[in-house]
């Protein structure tokens, strides 16, 4: 009688375990991250890579202005909530550094800027990545995308330029290449403990870069999380 009911419960065990494997491949294949197990809920293991993205400018500060008034804060804001919807999808984690114009730090640009990065710090982010627009005098023929990175940082270098050919394949302006954020000082790339890239999608003071950009912010905005998304894959 004891090895029957021994023979019975080993039975349940596997049949339990069994419908325990199909439940998790049924959640994989209908689309949930790998991220995710099951364990009496679903719960997010530590190992998901977590991706700030950080919107340019914002509150206080507008950022660059178009010649026709677009606020340059604006369309990073667009942009950068695009960009974290293709990467969440992508099964990332993303944190944001403001989903609105309303800002959490002082009206002060050196709180600002130090907040963002405290922002990536906090969230122990393992990327973080900056949405920019460049600016130059109205008229005088400047336009372009480039991304900047550090170029000691082999990976962040290679993320920057899997972005820059994504970016290249919209072929909607100049490609001005990748760039070394220590000529620039870019704070939330050399003062940032996390690996960092910014990304300058085009001049708003160029009247085709910006007005390709307003009227095609998904376009721009999945050519730059597919860079991102395909430098980690290659990894």
């Amino acid at each position: 009688m004891g090895w029957r009911m021994h023979s019975h419960r080993l039975v349940m065990g596997v049949a339990l375990l069994a419908g325990l494997v199909m439940i998790v491949g049924y959640l994989l294949l209908s689309g949930v991250p790998s991220s995710f197990l099951l364990s009496g809920a679903l719960v997010q293991t530590s190992d998901v890579t977590t991706i700030v993205v950080d919107a340019g400018h914002g509150g206080y500060d507008s950022g660059s202005i178009s010649a026709s008034g677009v606020l340059e804060k604006d369309v990073t804001l667009e942009v950068a909530l695009l960009v974290g919807e293709r990467l969440q999808e992508a099964g990332y984690a993303v944190v944001y550094t403001r989903t609105g114009d309303e800002v959490s730090w002082p009206s002060d640009n050196s709180a600002d800027l130090a907040a963002r990065v405290e922002t990536a710090i906090e969230a122990e982010a393992d990327y973080y990545l900056s949405v920019h627009l460049n600016a130059s005098v109205y008229g005088d023929g400047a336009r372009g995308f480039e991304i900047y990175a550090d170029p000691d940082d082999a990976e962040m270098w290679a993320m920057a330029s899997a972005v820059e050919e994504q970016l290249a394949e919209l072929d909607f302006s100049e490609d001005r290449g990748v760039k070394d954020a220590w000529d620039s000082q870019l704070y939330v790339i050399c003062r940032n403990p996390i690996p960092s890239l910014l990304v300058e999608m085009g001049f708003i003071s160029d009247s085709q870069d910006i007005d390709y950009i307003l009227s095609h912010p998904h376009l721009l905005a999945d050519a730059i999380a597919q860079g991102v998304i395909d430098s980690l894959e290659a990894e």
